[in-house]
């Protein structure tokens, strides 16, 4: 058995933009942007030779903005955002010296960072329109690969 902790750090960049639907201004456009992705996992597995499969879980912290473009005017709102991250791998060392190992590894993790109102309160724009406060969820799925080089203490 296999007992570890994690920390990952991503500039991630990840972005989608969409028309709002009525009843709202339809010629407005939300953009949401997640800057950048923390993630602090423990790790359990089961070890066989030089093979590893482990669970994965922790916290996720995600900072995410929202900008809202109507015909003249746009607002926008940043958060930090908590929440957590579950996943699974794969792991396998590939050569062993005296100073470590370095290994290789493939992984699911899905973060869910819960939602969160952004533009609160609405803001009321030139020319008497309103942009709304509005709930945002997000969620990632990210399949990834990576090396890795273990130290081995003495």
């Amino acid at each position: 058995m296999v007992l570890g902790i994690e920390n990952d750090f991503s500039w991630t960049g990840i972005k989608g933009s969409a028309n709002d639907i009525a009843p709202f201004n339809t010629v407005a456009i939300s953009t949401t942007k997640e800057r950048w992705l923390d993630t602090a996992r423990g790790r359990i597995g089961f070890a066989w030779d030089q093979f590893l499969i482990y669970g994965t879980g922790g916290v996720a912290i995600a900072d995410a903005g929202v900008l809202v473009c109507g015909r003249v005017q746009c607002a926008s709102d940043s958060q930090i955002r908590i929440g957590w991250v579950a996943g699974a791998g794969v792991e396998w060392a590939v050569w062993t010296g005296p100073a470590g190992t370095w290994t290789v590894k493939l992984e699911y993790l899905h973060v869910d960072l819960g939602s969160r109102r952004y533009i609160n309160p609405p803001v009321v724009v030139a020319g008497g329109g309103t942009i709304e406060t509005r709930e945002v969820t997000l969620t990632n799925d990210i399949v990834r690969g990576g090396v890795n080089w273990r130290f081995n203490w003495p």
